[in-house]
């Protein structure tokens, strides 16, 4: 029966398991079920495919973080093709969770079942109608999960068209490209100072609605787009080769913040140079996790995106959700770096002493009043001297939270995860 579960998480690209063993999967033992919980939720965040927890026989699919579910229960073999493949058709596609509950016996003989592959129905689009006027997009993190990036560039290319994007999707254009407006969702007022207000048209594709609800940024008529849909030939109608994509006031207010931040040299650090530290200090395909709250507010809004994947900020709060995520880069091989607010939280210091465990290193930034730094360029230095190292590194930040305001004043209230009283 192991070698039929293992065939059916396969097919729906899971390719390791926490806790339990399934047969064909890499299995990451992970000491206790919460733990196992956490990693699947934050490997499948990472993606592409979902996350895995085996314990106890329950099954868990997932890429949303802190997710609390009711399992579906599975009573027979000729069951579990359909279950594994409904449970992990969304979690693949992000922002999902579920649980499935074996009741079967696993050393058993697999009888001669298939997998089968459930993709869940999502909106799609022929050719769009013709629109007189301003059209942006507003693109997710289900563009980079289905793999549609290209997608999104040819079809902003063609149709002359500046894309927004919710954090989960930073990186989808480089933060310089001349198409990339922005990065939204975070704070209240961050879809008006983009001008959605004054568009005829936005496109929203791959949007995760715990990032930004329809109900924030429907300020214009808008239609959904399908990423595997996102093409040259969909902006049929939208072409305006003539028209400069227009400048606006979010991008600018957050660069009067950031580009002194970047620079600032005071201690306690302005939270723009930390984070523009860590941007200079990761190596190449490295990966920055951020938990939400002040750290994944400023990470989600600062820092200078290049590559999709590499920024991970999740879009729900779960006690050591950064240092899980970075715990599953370095599982791939990847640098990683995980930045967190005092006080640490026990899930975060648990997942630490696992990767020590299992003899994997990531850095542990913690941003807090105080901090072994005297001056600006000691953080630069101890950053490079932690992502040398070989295990798990802490090091201890002073972080100016006072500056905050200066967000506030420019975009309006945290917004993401309920203010930052979630972090």
């Amino acid at each position: 029966m192991g070698e039929l579960l293992g065939r059916c998480l396969r097919a729906g690209g899971v390719t390791r398991v926490f806790g339990d063993p399934v047969p064909g999967l890499t299995q990451v033992e992970a000491g206790d079920a919460e733990m196992a919980r956490l990693l699947a939720d934050c490997d499948g965040r990472l993606g592409p495919g979902p996350g895995c927890a085996l314990v106890a026989g329950t099954l868990r699919l997932s890429s949303r973080p802190g997710a609390r579910l009711e399992p579906v229960k599975v009573s027979t073999a000729d069951d579990v093709p359909v279950a594994i493949a409904a449970a992990a058709g969304p979690a693949a596609i992000g922002g999902a969770a579920a649980e499935v509950h074996l009741e079967l016996d696993l050393d058993a003989p697999a009888p001669d079942v298939d997998p089968v592959t459930l993709r869940p129905e999502r909106p799609g689009r022929g050719p769009l109608e013709p629109v007189a006027g301003t059209v942006v997009v507003l693109a997710g993190p289900g563009v980079v999960r289905a793999g549609a990036i290209d997608g999104l560039r040819a079809f902003a290319s063609a149709a002359g068209v500046g894309v927004v994007n919710t954090w989960g999707a930073k990186g989808v254009f480089p933060w310089d490209s001349p198409h990339h407006m922005g990065t939204a969702g975070l704070q209240e007022h961050d879809f008006d100072l983009l001008g959605f207000g004054d568009a005829a048209l936005i496109v929203a594709t791959g949007i995760d609605p715990d990032e930004s609800s329809p109900e924030r940024f429907r300020l214009a008529p808008v239609v959904a787009v399908a990423p595997e849909q996102l093409s040259a030939g969909l902006a049929l109608y939208l072409r305006a080769p003539e028209t400069a994509i227009p400048s606006n006031l979010l991008y600018e207010r957050l660069a009067a913040v950031a580009q002194p931040g970047y620079v600032a040299d005071k201690v306690p650090l302005h939270p723009a140079r930390a984070v523009a530290d860590v941007r200079a200090a990761l190596p190449p395909g490295g990966v920055v996790a951020a938990e939400p709250g002040p750290a994944g507010l400023w990470v989600a809004r600062t820092f200078p995106t290049t590559e999709p994947s590499s920024v991970v900020v999740p879009a729900t709060a779960a006690p050591g959700a950064a240092a899980a995520i970075a715990l599953a880069a370095a599982l791939r091989g990847h640098p990683a770096i995980a930045v967190v607010s005092e006080p640490v939280d026990d899930a975060t210091r648990a997942v630490t002493a696992l990767a020590v465990r299992l003899g994997l290193g990531f850095v542990l930034e913690v941003w807090g009043l105080f901090g072994g730094l005297s001056r600006v360029e000691d953080h630069s230095a101890a950053l490079e001297s932690a992502f040398r190292a070989p295990s798990v590194t802490e090091v201890a930040v002073p972080v100016d939270a006072g500056d905050v305001r200066f967000l506030v004043e420019a975009a309006g209230a945290v917004v993401a995860w309920g203010g930052l009283s979630a972090g």
